[in-house]
């Protein structure tokens, strides 16, 4: 998710490419479940070091192919911490793709 001081950045031609670039060179997988053996299409890009106000302008930041890497969903949550073992809201769970069901949806008759 995109913060206020970054939204210009990540709506940017340069990131458009940047992100283009990096997906290619990873071959649209998850690096993160690919160095476990598993094949896992990446949805987003993600800066190694974090983008701040500070660094923003820094291409070597925001742009350099050595600070981005495709993650999937998940593997994305889980890197920013917002996926706590596998823990969501009371009767939700994430699906071996990283999408988020119901439990009521896995137990019907």
């Amino acid at each position: 998710m995109a913060k206020g001081f970054s939204y210009r950045f990540y709506h940017s031609t340069d990131w458009e490419h940047a992100r283009e670039r990096a997906l290619q060179r990873d071959a649209y997988l998850c690096q993160h479940c690919l160095a476990q053996g598993i094949a896992t299409p990446a949805v987003m890009v993600h800066h190694i070091v974090e983008l701040t106000p500070e660094n923003i302008n820094d291409p070597n930041i925001s742009t350099d192919p050595k600070n981005l890497v495709s993650l999937c969903d998940l593997c994305h949550k889980k890197v920013h911490g917002w996926v706590r073992q596998g823990s969501t809201r009371q009767g939700l769970v994430f699906d071996e793709d990283g999408n988020l069901i119901s439990l009521d949806s896995e137990h019907t008759d």
